[in-house]
């Protein structure tokens, strides 16, 4: 085994990307990063957008005090203090019934769920689903486990959607239970939800670049991978849009890209070729309207929508799974969606201008079979390996997936197999 000495390439400068990049910084390995866009930060990054006149997020994220690797970048980059804890009571609607309901959150989370019984029309037995999760088989996916609950539209569905932009038909429950058993099931202390004050650009990206910059690695933009050349296995040069560049002795190469890119790369790799869309809808209000929204995160249930985000002069809304939206007409979404938020504010507002971002290939569908293809593909490699949010198959594809893959990345990289 042959200790690095040399340097890392870095294919990609999203988030798991610049958490590559700072763990080799931490561990004063050499590296360089190589980005096909203008600027850092991909699902994860902020703009201003001249449509509505706000900077706004391109996706809408949540993160929990549970995800540790989330905080210790943050320590890491000196951003911490830029994001706000919100230890409110999550409050939900339920568009069918019409009945609002909170999750209170106490130390003791799973019994406070079992013996207040929040959803309305519920009993204590309902809730015994959640026991399920403690012992999940690897092909089981929610609906397998829980469909047949009380609580399955207006609890579990909403909450698979939410955390797997995936169906219950199809989701790994393995999964969603290694998430429960992270927070729900740890009480209070873990659910606490950590939202950036301004955007997640300037809580995230900015001060990671800069961190990154600071530390005298070079972030190269606007450079597509466009081909690999390779012998015997082992990265020998990277064919970029402006030049190419040798992989020398001693060096490695870290491909923090999503796997649909991946596969362009190595057309022979078994990688999960179904995705499903994410829609992030903008709406722009005035400060009046915005003060009819008294929780700065609600969720939505029998709806179109999954999350709403109350932000400053803006009104976020996230729709999980939504592949059959794609190619809908994005006025008629943007209006239905709206008119689920006049319906839980019981009065019909005006916003006054909208924007929507869809973001087709979001997430790959994180079913027990694709999680397996995942589990098979994260091997060892002479002189490369690979990161994203994607490469952790035991955890939905999220900020703390993505932050962890980066650091494990360059563990792997420490020591490698002789070609």
């Amino acid at each position: 085994m042959n200790k690095i000495t040399n340097k890392i390439h870095i294919i990609g400068s999203g988030l798991a990307g610049l958490s590559t990049a700072i763990n080799a910084i931490k561990k004063n390995i050499k590296c360089e990063v190589y980005e096909s866009a203008k600027m850092a930060g991909g699902r994860c990054r902020s703009f201003f957008d001249k449509q509505i006149e706000l900077e706004i997020d391109n996706g809408n994220h949540l993160v929990f005090s549970a995800n540790n690797n989330f905080l210790e970048f943050c320590k890491t980059i000196g951003s911490l203090t830029t994001f706000k804890l919100i230890s409110k009571d999550l409050k939900f609607f339920d568009i069918t019934s019409s009945h609002v309901w909170e999750f209170g959150l106490s130390d003791n989370l799973l019994k406070d769920i079992f013996f207040k019984c929040p959803i309305p029309n519920t009993l204590f037995f309902n809730y015994l689903s959640f026991l399920k999760f403690l012992f999940v088989k690897n092909n089981t996916t929610v609906n397998d486990l829980v469909g047949k609950s009380k609580i399955f539209t207006t609890f579990w569905e909403p909450l698979t959607l939410a955390v797997m932009n995936t169906s219950p038909d199809l989701a790994s429950a393995k999964v969603l239970s290694n998430v429960l058993k992270e927070t729900i099931f740890k009480g209070k202390k873990n659910c606490l939800i950590y939202q950036p004050i301004k955007n997640w650009g300037k809580s995230l990206i900015e001060p990671a670049v800069k961190f990154i910059k600071k530390n005298k690695v070079k972030i190269n933009y606007n450079e597509t991978l466009r081909a690999v050349d390779t012998n015997q296995g082992k990265i020998k040069e990277l064919v970029f849009t402006k030049k190419k560049v040798k992989v020398k002795e001693g060096e490695r190469v870290v491909f923090a890209i999503p796997p649909s890119n991946i596969i362009k790369l190595f057309p022979n790799f078994s990688l999960p070729s179904d995705y499903n869309t994410i829609l992030n809808i903008h709406y722009k209000v005035s400060s009046e309207n915005q003060k009819l929204f008294k929780n700065e995160i609600l969720g939505f249930v029998n709806t179109i929508s999954q999350w709403v985000f109350v932000k400053k002069n803006c009104i976020a809304v996230t729709v999980s799974d939504a592949n059959k939206f794609s190619y809908f007409d994005s006025n008629k979404i943007t209006e239905e969606v709206w008119k689920e938020i006049c319906t839980f504010l019981g009065k019909k507002i005006q916003y006054e201008n909208s924007k929507i971002i869809k973001e087709k290939k979001a997430t790959y569908i994180q079913s027990p079979k694709n999680n397996f293809l995942i589990q098979k593909f994260n091997k060892q490699r002479t002189n490369h390996i690979f990161a994203g949010d994607w490469t952790q198959n035991d955890l939905p594809c999220t900020i703390e997936a993505s932050i962890l893959s980066g650091k494990k990345a360059v563990e792997s990289l420490r020591y490698f197999k002789n070609a």
